[in-house]
């Protein structure tokens, strides 16, 4: 309590060098928090991508042939791919494949109310991997696949605007004018969920099941693959390389090329050429770099600020000293002082990284893949209030202390008692 009651006092009498402090640092760390939200919600296990870290991902198809290595093919996988080479493994819980989600047209069956939607083929898997919220009605399963109708799953903002609410199981609407039977609804998911966003949920057929011929393994599929725990990474590698080989051999003209795949979640979101993956130690290197100047310029300024402040201190150090106050307690002492200041600074710095992010959530999560979408941006309260979002902030709250008042703690205790004393 004396720290805080310290540090309140230097606060009242230098109000204008403690605010600067104070926002310098709220200005830090709404860059530093901002970058990690934005990774959070990219990145972090969050509804309906629930199981992000323990998925490996196929978004890219390489087909290149036997004898002439000049004739290839990139494309994404297909449901078949998925079938021959991955869903017998051991260690793999669920895999589904799904298309992204494109534009497609609803209205009532008779016509009426048209709407523009994000339409997503999938097969039943896909509710084992993704989490989604149930509003009304169940899951897609094996079952709807026959049938003399389609059967869908639609949102609930969808739902709203075709009938007014969500009470909307066992209604028929028409779907790029096919007629469809709603057996589901959801809650609204966000943009931001890379492979679970869409607005109405279908099957796709069986036929893209079957294998034809090489280029059967080739279909505008993204796959997931949900693993039982993160350590059975390695072996599902191992089995998709294995079946792969054993595929390849079967063929004549072409051969498969998964290209280093499956990614994990890092790379897949940064995969974005069918022919080219990502780089990740890029990737990583960029972040680093941004971090480190976001923490180390506002340091180094804030650092002349805590210079500024030592000097008005410095004869209240030397009678300290006079008493008996060694130099490590007076550094002490003064970086918890210093500390209350970043506290205050890192809180409001929070704040405005919430609203930062809020604000420019469409720019900061837009890509090739959603643009022109109809959803919602809308952000995951578990990425806002995450207690890894408090811990890193506090974290850097500290490194911010340390790199601006260290020094200047340090250079004012090592002064001599007399000097300290005789200071003006």
């Amino acid at each position: 309590m004396q720290t805080i009651r310290q540090a309140f006092t230097i606060l009242r009498q230098n109000p204008l060098l403690s605010t600067i402090s104070i926002l310098g640092t709220a200005f830090a760390i709404t860059m530093i928090m901002a970058i990690v939200i934005t990774w959070q919600t990219k990145y972090a296990d969050l509804e309906p991508e629930v199981n992000r870290s323990r998925c490996l991902y196929f978004s890219a198809m390489h087909m290149q042939g036997k004898e002439n290595k000049d004739r290839n093919n990139y494309s994404t996988p297909s449901a078949a791919f998925m079938k021959e080479c991955i869903q017998s493994i051991p260690e793999v819980e669920a895999c589904t494949a799904f298309t992204t989600a494109d534009v497609a047209l609803v209205s009532l069956a008779d016509g009426n109310n048209r709407l523009k939607v994000d339409a997503m083929n999938t097969d039943p898997e896909f509710w084992k991997v993704f989490s989604m919220q149930f509003l009304g009605g169940r899951a897609l399963t094996e079952a709807d696949r026959g049938g003399d109708m389609r059967s869908i799953v639609i949102c609930a903002s969808v739902a709203r605007k075709l009938f007014g609410t969500t009470e909307a199981i066992g209604q028929q609407i028409l779907l790029n004018r096919e007629l469809s039977r709603i057996i589901g609804v959801v809650k609204d998911v966000s943009v931001t969920a890379k492979d679970a966003y869409a607005q109405v949920w279908g099957l796709y057929h069986t036929d893209e099941l079957k294998v034809t011929g090489w280029w059967s393994y080739l279909g505008g599929k993204t796959i997931a693959v949900l693993a039982r725990t993160p350590d059975d990474f390695p072996a599902i590698r191992q089995g998709v390389e294995k079946r792969v080989k054993d595929v390849n051999a079967g063929l004549e003209e072409m051969q498969m090329d998964i290209m280093e795949q499956p990614d994990n979640i890092v790379a897949h979101v940064n995969h974005v050429w069918a022919n080219v993956g990502p780089d990740l130690p890029m990737l990583y290197l960029q972040y680093g770099i941004a971090l480190f100047i976001i923490l180390l310029v506002p340091s180094l300024n804030l650092c002349g600020l805590s210079n500024s402040r030592m000097q008005q201190r410095v004869s209240e150090l030397g009678v300290r000293k006079a008493f008996g106050a060694t130099g490590s307690t007076l550094i002490r002492q003064i970086l918890n002082e210093n500390l209350v200041l970043t506290l205050i600074g890192g809180a409001v710095g929070l704040v405005f990284s919430y609203l930062a992010v809020y604000v420019m959530r469409t720019w900061l999560f837009t890509n090739s893949q959603n643009i022109g979408t109809a959803g919602d941006f809308s952000l995951s309260m578990d990425a806002l209030f995450s207690p890894m979002v408090f811990v890193l902030a506090f974290v850097f709250c500290l490194v911010i202390n340390l790199l601006s008042a260290g020094l200047p703690a340090w250079l004012a205790t090592r002064r001599t008692i007399v000097d300290s004393l005789n200071d003006k």
